[in-house]
């Protein structure tokens, strides 16, 4: 009993000396809060094996929230959008805290704020820089835009001088640090008819998509100039569906930030080879009607894994005068062989399409010598069955994948290292794939050039 008692006595002296620190750590608010006091957060970022896009962030109250939806669908292709909405005022010391939560979480390319119409024009007054200062100091690499208040209606028609005293305030602070302005004050207050909804405050859909309209052109400004895609047409058989219907190199692309988007079509026929591709014609599903009806920047040609010279050749120049008079570059593929092939059929592989793009002075996509190289000098049966599926002949998922790397390589001259890997591979593995395919490229393409 009298161990309890000097425990209990312990936790009594413990609270009573945790009561200043809690205490202190409590906001010393004085002015009143609203009595419906709210805050919403939407924190998007980007999904897996999505597009490397920036992040931008809306911060405001229900005026933003109310438009958040449309920016979002505006800039869908261009950014991820978040939204911080709230009911704290200017002077609030809890709203610093929820734009800290908030900005901490990610590193945004842009952020769209606003506050104005909660609270007085004294915390106003005494709050606006610590807002301003919050947001520069969590928020470093990004580019700021205040948006200026919107008006309230007023009874006898006359301008709102609480709004327009609060953005004068603002735009003091703001034109010394030097933040782009989005004047959506003016935007409404000088529309030519009245965009309010009725309560005064909010507005119609036609305002709401005003300032939609506005905010997403004023933040399309000051994101990043969308990259023109490379758009390939890929000519082959099944050899090449994983790397197609998994999306293996668009995936790649967009991991890498600096890359362009790869956007891949197929004209993928099981057992086809260059000259069933040619003998079909120029109708719809052809090959030859595909290169004919799209804008490509690349068209890839890929025979089967046994092609001899005689067959390869002759297909591979008349594909390449077809597909140079539309404007396009020729890519030629080099598969691996079949598992019972190796190394004979490796090195033929090699050798067939590093004759043939020499000749035709094309890029080649040499997988059959990347596959080698995964393979090491002296490879051990399950490595080598790794690449392939069940029946040793076709690619299975990390053989595609060593695919994907390599005509990543070619397609845009960077290397896959690091870059985006199929769900489920494991990370050494793939680090693995990505740099034998990009040593193979570098000393491909130094070959071609001898």
């Amino acid at each position: 009993m009298k161990r309890l008692l000097l425990t209990c006595a312990a936790l009594w002296q413990l609270a009573f000396a945790l009561a200043p620190a809690l205490a202190e750590d409590r906001y010393d608010y004085r002015l009143p809060r609203e009595a419906h006091d709210w805050c919403t957060i939407t924190i998007k970022t980007r999904p897996p094996n999505g597009p490397a896009l920036p992040l931008v962030l809306l911060i405001g109250d229900s005026i933003t929230v109310r438009y958040a939806a449309e920016v979002s669908a505006a800039l869908k292709d261009r950014a991820y959008v978040s939204v911080l909405g709230t009911s704290k005022a200017v002077g609030d010391p809890a709203l610093l805290d929820e734009i800290k939560l908030v900005l901490r979480q990610n590193a945004y390319a842009v952020v769209h704020f606003n506050y104005g119409l909660h609270g007085g024009v004294a915390g106003f007054r005494t709050g606006f820089a610590d807002v301003l200062a919050t947001l520069q100091r969590y928020a470093p690499g990004a580019k700021l835009v205040w948006a200026t208040t919107t008006p309230c209606q007023q009874k006898d028609g006359a301008p709102d001088k609480n709004v327009i005293e609060r953005n004068q305030i603002a735009a003091e602070h703001i034109a010394r640090a030097g933040i782009a302005v989005n004047d959506l004050y003016t935007l409404v207050a000088k529309h030519p008819q009245s965009l309010w909804d009725g309560g005064g405050v909010h507005y119609t859909a036609e305002g709401t998509a005003l300032q939609s309209k506005q905010v997403a052109q004023i933040i399309g400004t000051l994101l990043p100039v969308p990259k023109k895609p490379v758009r390939v047409l890929m000519i082959g058989n099944s050899q090449c569906p994983l790397l197609v219907s998994n999306r293996l190199i668009e995936n790649l692309a967009e991991s890498d930030p600096e890359a362009p988007p790869i956007q891949i079509t197929g004209c993928i026929k099981g057992g086809a080879s260059l000259r069933s591709h040619w003998e079909a014609g120029t109708g719809t599903n052809t090959a030859r009607g595909m290169i004919a009806s799209g804008s490509w920047d690349y068209v890839v040609l890929q025979d089967i894994y046994n092609v001899q010279a005689p067959a390869f050749q002759p297909y591979a120049r008349q594909f390449h005068e077809f597909i140079h008079g539309k404007g396009a570059k020729t890519l030629l593929f080099g598969t691996a062989s079949i598992l019972s092939d190796y190394p004979q059929g490796f090195e033929r592989q090699h050798r067939l399409h590093l004759d043939m793009g020499r000749e035709l002075k094309v890029a080649i996509v040499d997988a059959s010598p990347a596959y080698t190289k995964y393979f090491g000098s002296q490879p051990a049966a399950e490595r080598m069955e790794s690449l392939f599926a069940k029946d040793k002949m076709h690619p299975g998922l990390w053989g595609s994948y060593i695919y994907a790397c390599s005509m990543y390589s070619v397609l845009t001259g960077r290397s896959p290292v690091g870059l985006a890997a199929p769900a489920g591979m494991p990370a050494s593995v793939a680090r693995e794939l990505q740099v034998a395919a990009w040593t193979q490229h570098q000393e491909t393409q130094a070959a071609l050039k001898q």
